[in-house]
Formats: structure tokens, sequence, C-alpha cells
């Protein structure tokens, strides 16, 4: 019987960055956040108290449909289309860890372009590579922690890069804050110039 895969030692954690984004959201309560998902009604509740608009855009169910279609085609970018400098923030969890070099430059290139200036980004990366690989929800829980739920969809391939490695791939943005957990969760903090 195949045991789900789960974190090494916690699946819930205080966030540091977390806290962080949602100050920046705070101080902007006219702002436009984007989460790129996996989506989660917690996650919803919470990002819609705090800004003006939030739009939920579930990259990772289409990469998960990329795949399973085993297309060359690669369209994932094809409705992930907003007008510039629309959004204050950007929350995109794990993405970077399923996406190769080549999309997850498309992405940033065009989060940068629909990003206000001062607008600030969020990213989650695993230390190391799951075994087997998974998609993980996010779920904000009271006092900003983080439950890891691992989700039963199929999930992309894994990309693992070092801190040195994922902080070049995010140029333009500027480097604001990182945190490692003992769970071996990587969390990043960006903000657009």
């Amino acid at each position: 019987m195949n045991q789900p895969y789960t974190q090494k030692i916690d699946t819930i954690y205080k966030s540091l960055v977390l806290s962080l984004f949602v100050g920046h959201l705070e101080r902007h309560p006219e702002g436009v956040l984007l989460d790129v998902g996996p989506v989660c009604g917690d996650n919803i509740a919470l990002f819609a108290s705090l800004v003006k608009k939030l739009y939920i855009h579930d990259l990772f169910r289409q990469l998960s449909q990329e795949r399973l279609k085993c297309s060359a085609d690669r369209s994932i970018w094809q409705d992930f289309c907003y007008p510039m400098e629309t959004f204050d923030a950007v929350q995109a969890w794990d993405l970077g860890d399923h996406l190769d070099d080549r999309d997850f430059a498309s992405f940033i290139e065009l989060c940068a372009l629909m990003m206000k200036p001062k607008g600030v980004m969020m990213l989650v990366a695993a230390s190391e590579a799951p075994s087997p690989t998974t998609l993980n929800l996010y779920a904000i829980e009271e006092g900003l922690r983080l439950q890891v739920r691992p989700l039963s969809d199929a999930a992309p391939p894994f990309y693992h890069r070092h801190n040195r490695d994922l902080i070049d791939l995010m140029k333009p943005f500027r480097f604001v804050k990182s945190y490692i957990y003992q769970n071996g969760t990587r969390e990043f903090l960006f903000e657009h110039p």
C-alpha cells in the first residue's frame, strides 16, 4: 500500500514570509492580489478580507492538465494575461518547483509586466526533491501558520534550485527576504522595483 508523501518534520509551521506578505497587503487595503493556486477556501477568505480585489488563477491545474496531454505545444501562458501594472502582490506558492527554467522565466517576465511598482511576490520552494513528487496545497491557518497538504493530482516534474539560482531567475524582481524551516520548506519575498 502506497503511503502519501508528508513533509520531513512538520506539516504545519509558522510562516515568517507570509507575515511580511500579509503586512504588505494590510498597508495596501485598496490593493489587487493574484494567487496562482492551488485553490484553497481558507486562503481565499483571508486574502479577500485584506485586498479590494482578489484574482485566482490555478496554474497548478493547468500544469497537471498539460502533463496529462503530453503536449509539446505548451499553452500554459495562453490564458495567463492581465493588464500591465494590475497587481500589488502575487502569491506563487511552490509553482517554481514545477516549472523548467524556460517556463519559470516566462512566468516571472509576465508577472513583472502585470505588477505595479513596489508590488511583492511570495514564493515557496522545497529544499530537496520530495519522493514521490507531489503538488502541495499551503492552507493558511490562524496565526499565519501554513498547513502543507499533499494533493492527489498527478504532479508535474520537480525542478530543484539552489537559493542563488532561484534568486537569479527572479530578475527583474529585487530579493527582500528568505527563510528556511526545519521541515525543508524555503520561503522567499521579492519586490518589483
